[in-house]
């Protein structure tokens, strides 16, 4: 899971995003969410602030950051972040996570409770595919109670993820067997379980904020996220990370994230795959 700044190739026609307002908007998305949007990325940003701007009946970009300024509520500051933040994932996304997980992890866990972290959790693929992971290893594995923290910092997101349903297009990863196991088939999309949904809780966490988070974790995924901030920001989500595991436990980034190997705090497994000293 993710929240990023993806690049756009098509100019959206009409209104012009000036320089000024396109600095005014990187500031305010870094000063909130640690997310930096690179030079560059002008299209991008235009395109997805005129949704905002069309549906509030707006004639210019000065008139949209100005409403935001003025919006005692909030609400539309939150807009601006859930439409400028894109989430994109998929099941069994970097299925050899999930592969180390089964063959490693969980039979350290066998006997006991579980306690699990997926971090920018997007529309909810991953912590439903850990979830399927956990409850497949379960049939002859075997451990206590399982519970699964899942947060987000877009609302837009969290709200897919709480409904569980997927269109098809979503599917095409998973494996039939799991497909018939795990998820109900109705007009197009799938439903996912009652038993799946019980195992997660979802929740908006902003990873700039303070984490009102109880430790330890067995297992912290954040994943396809660190990419996104500056090394400083990194650092201090890492030592963050390393609070809330329990001794030995794991840690997953994405593939294009790492620990430098000067952090001794942790040792690297495998790619991408950290644990605790």
């Amino acid at each position: 899971m993710r929240s990023s700044v993806e690049q756009v190739s098509r100019p959206v026609g009409g209104l012009k995003l000036t320089n000024d307002e396109f600095q005014k908007v990187r500031k305010i998305i870094h000063g909130y969410s640690g997310i930096f949007i690179q030079e560059g990325k002008e299209a991008l940003v235009q395109s997805r602030l005129m949704k905002r701007v069309r549906k509030l009946g707006l004639s210019s970009f000065k008139e949209y950051l100005n409403y935001v300024d003025s919006d005692s509520s909030g609400e539309e500051f939150l807009a601006l972040v859930d439409v400028i933040t894109t989430n994109k994932t998929n099941f069994f996304r970097e299925a050899k996570h999930f592969d180390f997980i089964e063959s490693r992890v969980l039979p350290e866990l066998r006997g006991r409770s579980v306690k699990w972290w997926n971090a920018g959790c997007s529309t909810g693929e991953e912590p439903i595919t850990t979830a399927i992971t956990l409850l497949e290893a379960k049939q002859h594995t075997g451990w206590g109670s399982v519970k699964i923290l899942a947060t987000d910092l877009s609302r837009d997101v969290l709200e897919v993820a709480k409904q569980g349903v997927y269109p098809a297009s979503k599917m095409a990863g998973v494996p039939q067997d799991i497909l018939r196991k795990y998820f109900s088939h109705d007009n197009g999309h799938f439903h996912v379980s009652n038993e799946i949904r019980k195992m997660i809780t979802y929740g908006r966490l902003n990873l700039m904020d303070r984490w009102p988070l109880k430790g330890p974790f067995n297992v912290i995924m954040c994943r396809n996220v660190m990419i996104y901030f500056n090394r400083q920001t990194q650092q201090e989500l890492v030592a963050k990370f390393h609070q809330l595991l329990e001794p030995g436990g794991y840690l997953f980034l994405g593939h294009s994230e790492s620990i430098p190997k000067e952090n001794r705090s942790f040792v690297n497994l495998a790619p991408a795959v950290y644990q605790k000293r």
